[in-house]
């Protein structure tokens, strides 16, 4: 496979490394409620029909401070009014339509477009967690010397790649991460897409999620680097051609088809990189 050296991420080594490489992978019980006792009245009448015709009366029977409100409809004792019934109704809904209204403007939140922008805020907040392949069987390649286990740093999860895609907009294919010469058999990587052709090697972009302590500007600078000799790289490999070279701190022109803060675009239509203009913010 060819393998060449760049200042993207620093993340092709010799050939003659990777033949004898290996891999490395870089979670208050309530007690019981104690029953309210039931309401006793005054001790029972020895005449049924005269207690019969209290409670018809809607008389009411009190123990204590416990009180029932007997419905004059009602020949039962302990039931809560119709006027009562009402009022819990109505102040139910009251509460159902205050937290509906309060729900209302996050529901109407516009989630934010893909692109930079969205990855940048995904690491910024800490959704984005980058995980790895671990499965060693598919990380081996076959050499012309035998078997070897490849870096599994190259190789984004699927999970990974697929939150990657979906916060830039592109779609997951797989690769080869390097080229691939005669009598070599490698494992595929998960590579993104980009709606403008740009292919690159999700694990590169991965890297950055660890990086949130640089500050937005300075990401939205290293996420377009990345991405932008990510897929001059891929081009290499996969058509050959002149060995791509990048100056020290480059960055490159925006990701096509997305938005920047105008203050992140200097004058010659380039991604500014913070770290070159003496600030990091």
């Amino acid at each position: 496979m060819k393998i060449a050296m760049h200042t993207a991420l620093a993340l092709v080594p010799n050939r003659t490394a990777l033949v004898s490489r290996q891999s490395t992978s870089s979670p208050a019980a309530s007690g019981p409620t104690k029953p309210t006792a039931h309401p006793t009245g005054p001790a029972a009448s020895t005449d049924p029909f005269s207690s019969l015709f209290k409670k018809l009366s809607g008389a009411t029977a009190t123990s204590g401070a416990a009180t029932n409100t007997v419905s004059p409809t009602s020949i039962f004792g302990g039931g809560a009014s119709v006027a009562t019934v009402a009022a819990a109704a109505a102040n139910s809904s009251a509460a159902t339509t205050g937290v509906s209204a309060a729900m209302a403007p996050m529901a109407a939140a516009p989630a934010q477009s893909p692109g930079i922008g969205a990855l940048v805020s995904a690491i910024m907040n800490g959704s984005f967690q980058p995980t790895y392949v671990t499965d060693p069987s598919k990380l081996q390649e076959t050499t012309i010397a035998g078997t070897d286990t490849m870096p599994n740093f190259y190789y984004a999860s699927d999970a990974t790649a697929k939150q990657l895609a979906s916060l830039l907009g592109g779609t997951v294919v797989q690769r080869t991460a390097f080229g691939q010469d005669q009598g070599w058999n490698e494992p595929l990587a998960n590579f993104i897409q980009l709606p403008n052709g740009q292919t690159f090697n999700a694990a590169d972009i991965a890297y950055y999620a660890r990086c949130r302590s640089q500050g937005p500007a300075q990401l939205t600078a290293d996420l377009t680097s990345a991405i932008n000799e990510g897929s001059a790289w891929t081009n290499y490999y996969m058509n050959g051609g002149q060995m791509p070279t990048f100056s020290t701190g480059y960055v490159g022109p925006p990701i096509t088809g997305m938005s920047y803060p105008a203050s992140s675009i200097g004058a010659d239509g380039n991604v500014v990189n913070p770290a070159m203009q003496g600030t990091n913010t």
